[in-house]
């Protein structure tokens, strides 16, 4: 019997391997080797027909509306610039803040993290393209948070200019307690929520200790307690939680990106003043695509279901923030289209009739036509506002610019 060395036997292993490879994938399914094909490159990151699929069928599920391979390209181009600057910043999401991140998106619709896999399962589609879609989401929110908004300052005569325009008029005023509850990160979001829960319900005294003792806001040293403000000029979802309640109340609890706040209310009174303006209340859904048939479709679509502006937030839930805009403005100051077209609606009515200096579709609605809205704020919240929106405008000139200047390659269906 003649002896095989070791040096032989490793050679006849790896032999064997790649012949059982090759037969394998010789055998396999043309259309299983095909899925996983590139069909795009951004700057040399590759995106696959079964990611492209994928989030095709993730977007159906969801409702997306509009062209929703052009939705899912666009989101998978952008992502991919996303999570490329992200990294080079030193940025990644790591297990909790993805967790996290899956349980928020799938509590929208009222379901936990498993039934929603669950739903996906159900519809065939894989849960990575859920876990994908939501780090991108976080790991760019990350990346905005401590690259952009570092960069953004305020300035004192910025702040003037601002509060210069916004004169106390006709309406509500409110005189709040608050406290603020830091939740900068999963733990400390949860611990935060368990802590507000026990803190709903308290009268006024036992509101401001808590408030003394938990509060990482500024109003702290003095028990919680907030000057008098116009009620719409608090951020939307505090105004929302506070315009209903009666001196003695607390409100529900108000998640931000960064905190957990409960207010108190101390007082409130009507105000009187000058005749007010013409504001419009009104909605702009931007559909990517321009006018294809699958936009004019879903604009129907959309027609036939909608009967608010409020009704416009599910179907664009799983959208970019800046593809569904709603604001309310003195009329003089609505972009001129966009003013002589709601000009022609009633509230709740919808116009798909215009496009935007870059092609898309925009499904425009008006929410409502009237009196202006009374607007007293205080410097701090004119300065969180004009910093949200600087910072906002920053994180997507950055991204327009990586885009532009990136070399995307279409490579075929």
């Amino acid at each position: 019997m003649f002896g095989i060395g070791r040096g032989a036997v490793s050679r006849l292993l790896i032999l064997t391997l790649a012949v059982a490879t090759s037969l394998t994938l010789a055998l396999a399914p043309a259309s299983a080797q095909g899925q996983f094909r590139p069909v795009i490159r951004v700057d040399g990151m590759v995106i696959t027909a079964f990611e492209l699929a994928e989030r095709q069928k993730f977007l159906t599920l969801l409702r997306a509306p509009g062209d929703v391979r052009a939705l899912a390209t666009d989101q998978l181009i952008n992502e991919k610039i996303q999570l490329r600057e992200a990294a080079l910043a030193g940025i990644e999401a790591d297990e909790d803040e993805i967790r996290a991140g899956m349980e928020e998106f799938a509590q929208r619709g009222e379901l936990d993290v498993e039934q929603f896999l669950q739903l996906l399962d159900q519809a065939g589609i894989d849960a990575t393209t859920f876990r994908e879609f939501v780090t991108a989401g976080i790991v760019w929110r990350d990346y905005v948070r401590t690259e952009l908004m570092p960069r953004v300052s305020i300035s004192q005569a910025a702040i003037a200019a601002a509060m210069a325009e916004a004169e106390a008029e006709p309406g509500i005023r409110v005189l709040l307690s608050e406290i603020v509850l830091p939740a900068p990160d999963p733990a400390s979001r949860k611990a935060s929520m368990a802590r507000a829960q026990q803190l709903t319900g308290l009268d006024e005294d036992a509101f401001a200790k808590a408030a003394m003792r938990f509060s990482a806001g500024g109003s702290r040293n003095n028990g919680g307690k907030m000057k008098w403000v116009d009620v719409t000029a608090l951020p939307a979802a505090a105004a929302a939680a506070v315009r209903g309640l009666q001196p003695g109340q607390t409100s529900r609890i108000i998640e931000t990106g960064e905190d957990l706040r409960l207010y108190f209310m101390r007082d409130r009174e009507e105000v009187s003043g000058g005749t007010p303006r013409t504001m419009l209340d009104y909605a702009a859904l931007i559909l990517p695509g321009g006018r294809s048939d699958a936009n004019i479709n879903e604009a129907a679509r959309i027609r036939e279901r909608v009967t608010s502006c409020d009704d416009l937030y599910p179907i664009a839930r799983s959208l970019p923030p800046e593809q569904l805009v709603r604001e309310e403005l003195p009329e003089a100051q609505v972009p001129a289209n966009y003013r002589a077209e709601l000009d022609l609606l009633d509230p709740g009515e919808l116009s798909s009739r215009l496009t935007t200096a870059n092609g898309a579709m925009v499904v425009l609605m008006l929410c409502s036509r009237g009196n202006e809205v009374p607007r007293s704020l205080t410097e701090d919240m004119v300065a969180e506002q004009l910093r949200n929106q600087r910072v906002g405008t920053m994180a997507q000139a950055v991204l327009d610019k990586r885009r532009a200047n990136a070399f995307i390659e279409t490579l075929g269906n």
